[in-house]
């Protein structure tokens, strides 16, 4: 079979293995970062959820601002920020405060002001304005000392304002009723804070998909134990188990294995949501899991790209296995374009399932060669050259899928065509997030 493109390859595996959405579960807005939101999540308040001030100052009505400035008026309430309600007053008619506005006696406002002076209210930046008010003069224009200071019994404006200004209307920025966030969007901070305020204490998301991680190699000894001759550290056990993590799943089980497909078929756990493995998928004579995987009906393809040509999938037990190769560098790789859209299924992230909304175009910085016929993909930063962006390979021998130590430097991943034989400086790239 000719070598498949990458898009071809993930669409083999989503018309094979046919991942659907997990069930949910509700949590607290606490322990909700980074999960996905399994649906729509609809407002139950409005945002801002009353009419307030967005300014400290004073609560005025426009219409009282007759003739040429400055306007003098008597001030009858103070509101603060947390009131229960707001002062309501009437034409003409001084009425009183609603419970926790503020006592106007106690305040120190002239509870009969001249009928000759239109009202205000002094009011702080968030609190609910006055039922009778449709603007707000911020203190700087008025005669009224800035900070704390006793409520004065009258106040001076100079500048009128228009009918709104400085006024934060019910419901402005989102009414009650419609949808705060889209099932599938990714929890930040921000989203989390938005979700708070219109109402949610807690939110239903999609369940963390359980992944299992084998990494097989006889070479291979536990990270940070004395490697024997011939042996080197387990590094893609970790690295799978991580960008399992960050891609919003929870690896249940890291093991390694020895190089035999018996091995590998004992190893293949039950109770999981996916199985990722790594190593074991080439034309090697000790290639278990290809030996297994043929023998119970997985498909192996090699995939046009450079590093990570030789992939594999298929399910163990009713269980999804995504087979990756063994170097460190083909497995991000793989993992960027084959594991992480799988995963996004799962969790009904359809965004990133079948397209990456990260890739975005850069000049290249420096000169590198690329395979015939094999699009690469270059662990590589981003540097400034001249004023402007330039992408450069973070080492120097620009791809290898060895060079695992190389990708704590990588900021992005360069994509050269496969028909690129050669880049060179100034030639435009895509590049995707790592």
């Amino acid at each position: 079979m000719a070598a498949l493109t990458p898009e071809d390859y993930r669409a083999l595996i989503f018309a094979n293995l046919r991942p659907q959405r997990l069930g949910t579960e509700v949590v607290a807005l606490s322990e909700a970062l980074g999960r996905t939101l399994a649906n729509d999540a609809v407002a139950a308040l409005c945002v801002p959820p009353f009419d307030n001030s967005a300014m400290d100052g004073f609560a005025v009505r426009v219409e009282d601002f007759v003739g040429e400035g400055p306007w003098v008026f008597s001030v009858v309430a103070e509101i603060a920020a947390g009131s229960a309600g707001a002062a309501d007053l009437g034409d003409g008619d001084l009425g009183t405060a609603d419970p926790g506005v503020g006592d106007l006696g106690a305040a120190g406002a002239d509870p009969a002001p001249a009928a000759s002076l239109p009202r205000a209210a002094r009011i702080m930046t968030g609190a609910p304005m006055p039922r009778w008010a449709d603007a707000v003069v911020k203190v700087e224009d008025t005669d009224a000392p800035a900070g704390a200071s006793a409520l004065p019994k009258t106040v001076t404006v100079s500048v009128a304002p228009r009918a709104g200004q400085n006024v934060r209307r019910a419901g402005e920025d989102l009414a009650a009723g419609a949808t705060a966030l889209p099932a599938g969007s990714v929890l930040g901070a921000c989203s989390l804070s938005a979700l708070a305020s219109v109402g949610f204490g807690e939110v239903e998301v999609v369940r963390r998909p359980r992944v299992a991680v084998i990494a097989t190699g006889s070479e291979l000894a536990e990270p940070g134990q004395p490697l024997g001759p011939g042996m080197i550290p387990d590094s893609n056990s970790t690295l799978i188990a991580m960008l399992v993590r960050e891609a919003g799943g929870e690896p249940t089980l890291v093991r390694t294995v020895a190089d035999t497909a018996e091995a590998f078929g004992r190893a293949l756990p039950t109770g999981v949501d996916l199985i990722v493995t790594s190593g074991g998928v080439s034309m090697g004579a000790f290639d278990p899991v290809k030996e297994y995987g043929l023998a119970h009906g997985w498909t192996f393809a090699k995939v046009a790209m450079q590093p990570g040509k030789p992939q594999g999938h298929g399910v163990a037990d009713g269980t999804p296995v995504l087979a990756l190769p063994g170097n460190p560098v083909s497995v991000a790789v793989s993992f960027r374009l084959f594991v992480r859209p799988f995963l996004a299924r799962l969790l009904g992230r359809e965004d990133l399932a079948d397209a990456d909304p990260s890739a975005r175009q850069v000049p290249a910085g420096a000169v590198w060669k690329s395979p015939s016929g094999r699009r690469q993909f270059v662990a590589a930063r981003i540097v400034r050259d001249s004023g402007h962006d330039a992408v450069v390979p973070v080492h120097a021998l620009g791809s290898g899928s060895h060079l695992v130590a190389s990708l704590h430097y990588a900021q992005v991943m360069a994509v050269v065509p496969a028909e690129q034989e050669e880049v060179r400086v100034g030639d435009l790239l895509t590049v995707i997030d790592v």
